[in-house]
């Protein structure tokens, strides 16, 4: 079967899934399952293949032919030769690893029942009333990482406890949870949730004024239009110091596979570290051979109290790939390096101015044995050995 469907294969499938949706059971109150991380993890791959192609687009960036990685560990003794400055990446590394392809491109679209989805399992997780209460903010964070986890990311690694009378919670979450929505209809969901729980002030002494992510659309093909095209573009590094829920950088996922963001609070990191993993899967677990992506929690303007909130916890697997071991972890070194890094991303804007088995999508997913990655739960990168 060829992947990702057509727009009209895509449409002949939701069709057929709305149908199927009208007969949607009560949930089981009695239900039981023992949820290990990522148990998540292969249905969204499987069924993003299906929609867009991107965790597949991931997966062959992934993959450093050995006659690249040769080439490049003899960079500094050719760069002598040449009587040149050593390249940090090799543009023959990039030219024989990175696909020809272009990256896939994802339609952002709103959609009212995706959004009523999230709505639905924010209201799930208490016992009693909804979640737009004094607790929402409580209730928002153990979605979050009900759903990192889920996803498999190695910084929540167990299942998050339980807030207050919310008993139950997990179970109720993993019924009505829906990734289909949410992969039929990609688009900024967080950025539209996240203010109706917060007052005007609450925005104001927060900081968060997202983006529409049509004004983030517009901006990046404007920057794209002045951008070279070849797989040098691919691998720049886009810089957004006040990056909410992650719009901007959605939208430029079509164009770059490196992105740095950061914002002072760490929910909205962790939304768009959410949406990442649904749309940008190079922004979520980074090309390991390309560094230059993180996100980052701290004060883009002071550059102070910052830490990684991704990257760092990939550096195992990263590690792992190129057979290296990681030394004990000197902080302040870690965030001098940083603190380099962004003044010199700085420097360059300034300068440029710039589960459910029985979902018919799913099944179809799982039934393309093509679109499934060769990808262990336990080490995303098992693979690459």
């Amino acid at each position: 079967m060829k992947t990702p469907l057509s727009p009209h294969e895509k449409q002949q499938l939701w069709r057929q899934y709305q149908a199927q949706k009208q007969r949607k059971k009560k949930l089981d109150a009695h239900l039981k399952r023992d949820l290990k991380r990522g148990w998540l993890f292969p249905y969204l791959t499987q069924t993003e293949n299906l929609m867009w192609g991107r965790w597949q687009y991931w997966q062959k960036c992934q993959l450093l032919p050995e006659v690249a990685w040769e080439r490049w560990k003899w960079e500094k003794a050719i760069s002598l030769i040449e009587n040149r400055k050593p390249e940090v990446i090799p543009k023959f590394v990039i030219e024989h690893t990175l696909p020809d392809r272009e990256i896939p491109q994802i339609s952002w679209v709103y959609n009212e029942q995706a959004e009523k989805m999230l709505f639905d399992c924010l209201d799930a997780i208490p016992v009693s009333g909804g979640w737009n209460s004094w607790s929402s903010w409580s209730y928002l964070r153990y979605f979050l990482h009900w759903l990192l986890f889920g996803l498999g990311h190695p910084g929540y690694k167990e299942l998050p406890e339980e807030p207050q009378g919310c008993e139950g919670a997990s179970m109720r979450l993993y019924q009505l949870f829906d990734l289909s929505y949410l992969l039929m209809f990609p688009y900024d969901y967080f950025g539209r949730i996240l203010p109706q729980i917060s007052s005007h002030k609450a925005q104001q002494a927060m900081g968060f004024f997202p983006t529409p992510i049509v004004v983030s659309e517009f901006i990046s093909k404007i920057l794209d239009s002045d951008s070279p095209r070849g797989k040098l573009a691919r691998i720049k590094t886009v810089n957004e110091p006040a990056v909410g829920t992650g719009s901007m950088l959605l939208t430029q996922s079509n164009y770059n596979l490196c992105a740095i963001g950061i914002d002072i609070n760490r929910d909205l990191l962790e939304c768009a570290l959410i949406q990442f993993a649904l749309y940008a899967p190079w922004y979520y677990c980074p090309i390991w051979w390309l560094g230059k992506t993180d996100l980052i929690c701290g004060n883009s303007l002071t550059l102070e109290n910052f830490e990684s909130i991704n990257t760092k916890f990939w550096l195992p697997a990263f590690a792992d790939i190129v057979k290296v071991k990681l030394e004990p972890i000197d902080h302040e070194i870690y965030r001098e390096n940083l603190k380099q890094t962004l003044q010199e991303l700085t420097k360059k804007t300034e300068k440029n101015n710039i589960e459910n088995v029985s979902n018919p999508i799913v099944n179809k997913a799982l039934d393309n044995k093509k679109s499934v990655p060769k990808v262990h739960q336990a080490s995303l990168f098992d693979y690459l050995k």
